[in-house]
């Protein structure tokens, strides 16, 4: 299931994604009491695992952000600005398992652009 998408901006090309913040309780791991930083583990189109951390401001506006790891995968798929970051999640097992997460990089055409 498709839970996150984002055309990419300088700043997620270049530093950090910058998540928006109402999509992080459907999306990722519930943060616990205290915590404002976790791992995220996704796997791209060729079986490739990408660990990444996500963070999240404390107080009341979370603002999350992938940042670890997420410079190395813009690298790696050659993602520009205007490409598509697609997040999916599934089931990785049986009812009531844990999920696993995927993510691929749609690239924007030159006649879109």
């Amino acid at each position: 299931m498709e839970v996150y998408s984002k055309i990419l901006t300088e700043t997620d090309v270049s530093t950090r994604l910058a998540v928006e913040s109402n999509t992080i309780d459907e999306f990722f791991l519930a943060f616990e009491a205290g915590q404002y930083s976790q791992n995220l583990v996704v796997e791209d189109e060729n079986g490739e695992r990408w660990p990444f951390r996500l963070f999240i401001r404390q107080g009341p506006y979370r603002k999350p952000t992938i940042s670890a790891g997420w410079r190395c995968f813009v690298m790696s798929k050659q993602a520009e600005v205007g490409d598509q970051v697609v997040f999916i999640k599934e089931r990785a097992g049986a009812i009531g398992s844990a999920f696993r997460y995927k993510i691929r990089v749609s690239k924007t055409t030159e006649a879109i652009r």
